[in-house]
């Protein structure tokens, strides 16, 4: 059995199909390309490990919006990166798939070099957050549970509390075990996507500080978007959704007027 991971293909189109598995596998990726999503579900659990999917949206029976709602309540896939491809690059097209639980889009007809560069940029972000939390629980780090106690709001015990509990951040009711991968909102376990959880560490470990939507490109998704900057509008939405009282009225991911966001201090 082969033991690198596996970037899963569904692309029904058979040249682009053909062109994205020969240049993926000249960088030394292991690639299973399929033609519609039955076939990929109907042989998924048998592949030995997954580092991305890539997911063509315009497919025969199931489209790539309802494959990728499905890899993301399947436990065993729930974090691993998506990349959606669209022929049409409308914003509607790019949202939905965006709010379906993708972490990146990439318009056809595509620049192979491009492509690459967001398929290497995924690919990093998932080892290294895979690599952290396999080194935390080898290490035996004791974990502080996210549950115990209640929350304080004073801001000098919360910095405390976070460099004690290898991991852990904690601030205004959020709290985000590292090790774990796991969002609380008070006592509730909140889901995410993995881009939803990688932006909303950056923010966590910056707070305070106000970035703009490129930075957050930049730093977050790994390169930049050239403008794409609607990415992180839907994501932060996503995030507010999620943790606010009032997504209508945020307290806790804040928006600062000609700069971008952060996440509150206080």
């Amino acid at each position: 059995m082969n033991e690198v991971p596996y970037v899963v293909l569904v692309e029904d189109d058979a040249v682009i199909a053909e062109l994205i598995v020969y240049n993926l596998t000249n960088e030394g990726y292991a690639v299973k390309s399929f033609r519609n999503g039955k076939a990929m579900f109907d042989e998924l659990l048998e592949i030995n490990e997954v580092c991305l999917f890539i997911l063509d949206i315009m497919l025969p029976g199931m489209d790539g919006f309802e494959i990728c709602r499905n890899v993301r309540a399947n436990q065993s896939f729930s974090l691993v990166p998506i990349i959606m491809l669209t022929a049409r690059g409308t914003e509607s097209d790019k949202v939905k798939g965006l709010e379906a639980g993708a972490d990146d889009y990439v318009t056809k007809p595509f620049g192979i070099r491009e492509f690459l560069a967001r398929v290497n940029a995924q690919k990093r972000r998932y080892n290294a957050s895979m690599n952290y939390q396999q080194d935390a629980l080898v290490s035996g780090v004791p974990m502080q549970t996210p549950l115990q106690g209640t929350p304080t709001s004073d801001s000098s015990d919360l910095h405390v509390r976070s460099s004690s509990a290898a991991g852990i951040l904690e601030h205004a009711g959020i709290v985000l075990d590292d090790v774990k991968h796991r969002v609380f909102a008070g006592n509730n376990e909140i889901e995410m996507t993995n881009r939803e959880y990688e932006l909303l560490k950056f923010l966590m470990q910056n707070r305070g500080i106000a970035y703009s939507r490129d930075d957050l490109l930049n730093h977050v998704w790994g390169y930049e978007y050239s403008g794409e900057t609607r990415t992180v509008d839907v994501h932060i939405r996503q995030l507010r959704r999620k943790l606010e009282k009032d997504d209508a009225n945020p307290v806790i991911i804040e928006t600062v007027r000609g700069r971008g966001y952060r996440f509150c201090e206080d």
